[in-house]
């Protein structure tokens, strides 16, 4: 009896050894899979080259902010200074080839430029905006990012005005143009062919600063000169973002964004702007435009 029982006991085991055996080039095959499902994504903070002799204390913070960010985040988050598109996505790519990685979410630092008449981003020397981007040169720098996106991927045009979609008067009061900020971010998610751009309808502050879950990029700048009645639009559209979602070829609202410590997008839940304690002092600013504010 004790005999028969110990002989079934190693049948049994033998079958399951052998079965644990045949089954391991399964699961071998399954893990040179996953991998490249999962492979982990890095985000970037795109700040422009300085020019000689040109001072710009906003800029330069950033580029301050995010190096010590890059340094103590050095495996998700990459600061890089660029003279042009070129550079770059070059440098983008060489980190991406680096670490067999994704892009995560992708923050163009810049100024707008309201005078201009159109929305429009900086990128070093390159001007890029819907214009701009029908130019092969620029557009080509971008596509060679797409081996490295996917549906999750996230680009912002961290500009003033960079999505603004209504009519500006001019400077001096005589005419008025659309600003196309909705071309500039289909312009620029075509040339990625993947994931989602935000941008913003107004302006996008410094303070109190990106990688934090408060109202961030939110406010306004406090020179005289803003409180012109030609920055009407942007005054009532403060705190609106767009978002152009590539795949879908759909541009629709959203609520402001920013970067957590690790420059992860992040969608606030409720814009600044209806917070009570920004909502008294902005109404007050908006009733108060002026003109010939603007020298």
């Amino acid at each position: 009896m004790c005999t028969k029982f110990f002989t079934c006991l190693f049948i049994c085991l033998g079958i399951g050894l052998q079965t644990a055996i045949c089954q391991q080039p399964d699961n071998r095959s399954v893990k040179t899979v996953q991998p490249e499902l999962q492979k982990k994504k890095i985000n970037f903070f795109i700040v422009s080259k300085r020019k000689k002799g040109k001072l710009d204390l906003a800029t330069r913070y950033n580029v301050m902010r995010s190096k010590i960010k890059g340094f103590f985040c050095r495996k998700q988050f990459v600061a890089i200074i660029a003279g042009d598109t070129k550079q770059a996505c070059s440098k983008i790519i060489n980190r991406m080839k680096k670490k067999d990685a994704r892009l995560g979410t992708v923050w163009f630092d810049s100024h707008g430029m309201f005078k201009k008449g159109y929305s429009l981003f900086f990128i070093g020397q390159d001007e890029l905006s819907y214009i701009t981007l029908k130019d092969s040169a620029i557009s080509s720098q971008f596509e060679r990012l797409n081996p490295y996106t996917d549906e999750e991927s996230r680009f912002v045009i961290g500009s003033c005005y960079g999505g603004a979609t209504y009519t500006r008067s001019s400077i001096d009061y005589k005419d008025s143009s659309r600003m196309n900020g909705d071309s500039l971010m289909i312009a620029l998610g075509n040339t990625i062919r993947n994931g989602k751009v935000y941008a913003s309808e107004s302006w996008v502050m410094t303070k109190p600063g990106l990688f934090r879950r408060r109202p961030s990029v939110g406010g306004f700048p406090g020179r005289k000169l803003f409180r012109d009645i030609c920055y009407e639009p942007a005054w009532k559209n403060m705190g609106v973002w767009n978002q152009y979602d590539v795949g879908t070829g759909i541009v629709k609202r959203s609520n402001p964004v920013t970067l957590d410590r690790y420059g992860n997008l992040i969608i606030r839940g409720v814009p600044f702007t209806h917070e009570r304690s920004f909502r008294k002092s902005y109404h007050k600013k908006l009733s108060r435009l002026e003109s010939n504010l603007y020298k």
